[in-house]
């Protein structure tokens, strides 16, 4: 026979066990979700994707993740139709700025996420520079993941070998161009097919001639233009003055991307002015080879030698999903404390958080990004911008005729900034 206490706890209990039954969304947090991610990782940063996936589904035992891997190209032609159709992705990875996440942003095909900005503390986490880089006419639609260093490879073991310095001037550069050419080598693993690596070029010397707070204004508060001599003399030095001193291969513009790599790779090429997205490639490739990534030479009558980076992609919401709270939710957890050290230990990837290297077991190539990063978001370094992801349609089209008929001679350093002045003064007046 029970006790009267006894009664009444067990009366208490079912109490609660009702009014909680009641309550408006009982049960939803165990309802079960499946969150369909489309994402652009095809490497061998697929096992750190998928460790960091299964650490957010062992957190949210309640979501399931179904994951489609989608190369950048199949991304570009199927993400309209997928996300308009509400039958696509919840969560994708996709590029950021106006060009590209932009066109989903106009058409009311992504999210805006600063809400979710302010419910998790993104401002506080995450280099402000990374955050702006995510932002569409000051609206945050994307979360930055990577946050890419653009600056140039040097294959030390053999530059040691022939007594040959890192270049850090133009001038320099021009000197060692001539002198690797005449001993065999392939100076710069430079290539420009289908014509988009020769964005990053003029990013280095842009950025180097103006300075990153010129850059910052031109780019985000339209001041300033890009037919001002300092721009012809940014592009009169890469695609002339080291055109023609032999820095890149005779069949530059024929030359992939994947060819380039591999005149890098096999020693061929000794430079190679490119991303950190390539930095697992390099070691899986060179683990031989004593490598050092610095950025590119300093221009004369430029305002120094920037470091420039960029988003490599950042993570969308669809405006459709039905499971936009456990999107938000897998999003913050993508640039939590545990998934950073994750995405940078198995997957080379360095996200624009703080990240603590005492413990961090990481390469020494990879460790000088992660403090370049680090040193960034404390303000000692300062950083240029990656043109490319910022910038208008109008403008990469542009860049990508116009540079490809300079590096063959067709056209002068005063057309090109012309022609890049104009496709932006029609961009920016849409």
């Amino acid at each position: 026979m029970s006790s009267p206490r006894s009664a009444v706890v067990s009366a208490l209990l079912v109490l609660l066990t009702v009014a909680a039954m009641l309550m408006p969304g009982a049960g939803a947090a165990q309802e079960q979700v499946t969150l369909r991610v489309w994402d652009q990782f095809t490497g061998p940063e697929g096992e750190a994707v998928d460790a960091v996936y299964d650490a957010f589904t062992t957190a949210h035992p309640n979501v399931t993740i179904e994951r489609e891997v989608v190369t950048d190209q199949q991304m570009r032609q199927t993400v309209n139709t997928a996300l308009a159709s509400g039958t696509g992705p919840d969560v994708i990875y996709y590029a950021p700025g106006p060009g590209y996440a932009g066109v989903l942003a106009e058409a009311g095909l992504i999210q805006p996420l600063d809400d979710l900005a302010k419910e998790y503390g993104w401002q506080d986490r995450i280099a402000a520079a990374a955050l702006e880089q995510a932002e569409i006419d000051g609206v945050l639609y994307g979360l930055p993941l990577e946050i890419d260093l653009i600056g140039m490879y040097a294959n030390k073991t053999l530059l040691d070998k022939e007594g040959w310095a890192i270049p850090e001037t133009v001038d320099e550069m021009i000197t060692f161009c001539e002198q690797a050419k005449a001993k065999g080598y392939v100076p710069l693993a430079f290539s420009n097919n289908p014509g988009w690596s020769a964005y990053h070029q003029f990013t280095f010397t842009s950025n180097n001639m103006i300075g990153p707070e010129a850059m910052h204004a031109l780019l985000f508060d339209h001041e300033g233009s890009w037919d001002t001599p300092e721009q012809v003399e940014a592009i009169k030095s890469f695609f002339v003055d080291m055109r023609d001193a032999g820095c890149f291969s005779d069949d530059v513009n024929a030359l992939t991307y994947d060819d380039g790599n591999s005149l890098f790779f096999t020693g061929q090429a000794l430079l190679h002015p490119t991303g950190s997205w390539l930095l697992s490639d390099i070691e899986q490739n060179m683990p031989d080879a004593e490598i050092e990534f610095v950025p590119f030479p300093a221009l004369e009558g430029g305002k120094g030698r920037f470091w420039d980076s960029g988003l490599g992609s950042n993570w969308v919401i669809s405006s459709k999903s039905a499971h936009q709270e456990e999107a938000g939710q897998f999003l913050d957890f993508l640039v939590s404390p545990g998934a950073a050290k994750i995405w940078a230990e198995q997957g080379n990837i360095a996200l624009p958080v703080t990240l603590d290297t005492s413990d961090l077991e990481v390469s020494p190539l990879f460790k000088t990004v992660v403090d370049v990063l680090n040193s960034a978001a404390s303000g000692e370094t300062q950083l240029g911008y990656n043109i490319d992801v910022l910038v208008p349609p109008e403008f990469n089209e542009a860049m990508l005729s116009g540079f490809q008929a300079m590096l063959a001679g067709d056209k002068t350093p005063e057309q090109q900034a012309a022609d890049l002045q104009a496709a932006w003064e029609e961009a920016i007046s849409e």
